[in-house]
């Protein structure tokens, strides 16, 4: 297909001995987010970022997974007035952010998993959920925290399957 056609994700696995049972993200076209597309037969889950080549991890590589959402506002509590003005003179974008966060707003949301990597190394994979100033109390919000939670459950799922329980 042209530039912006969809094209086949399992195109790109073609020769890995991947099959591409479930989409776990779905990225937006154009931007330079993963992949991350499951095997369920063979236990596998693979990243993928656009114009590379996809990466590979076994169910028993998730060693942990939980939601994280930006906390500027908890950084900012205790600081003295001068330091607040300082602050805000150095960076008022992250100033607009803070008062944001006070105002019932989540900043940003993803899901952080620890994978194994190499070896016994360790690397963690953020998964964006949501990327920019959102109302706790809209509709949306919620609807993104269930993606994040179906999201987590799918890795905690592989990572229970793989130790036998």
């Amino acid at each position: 297909m042209g530039l912006f056609g969809k094209r086949d994700p399992q195109e790109f696995y073609d020769g890995y001995g991947f099959t591409i049972t479930k989409t776990l993200f779905d990225p937006p076209r154009l931007s330079m987010l993963p992949a991350i597309y499951q095997d369920c037969g063979a236990q596998r889950w693979s990243v993928r970022y656009p114009g590379a080549e996809p990466t590979f991890f076994a169910y028993g590589d998730v060693l942990g997974c939980e939601i994280v959402e930006d906390n500027e506002a908890e950084q900012a509590e205790g600081l003295s007035g001068s330091e607040v003005a300082s602050k805000i003179i150095a960076n008022p974008a992250r100033a607009s952010r803070v008062n944001a966060a006070k105002r019932n707003s989540c900043l940003g949301m993803g899901v952080a998993v620890a994978v194994r990597t190499d070896g016994e190394d360790v690397s963690q994979l953020m998964v964006p959920v949501i990327t920019s100033e959102l109302r706790r109390d809209s509709a949306m919000y919620e609807r993104m925290v269930q993606f994040a939670t179906t999201l987590k459950d799918e890795f905690d799922a592989m990572s229970r399957k793989a130790s036998g329980e």
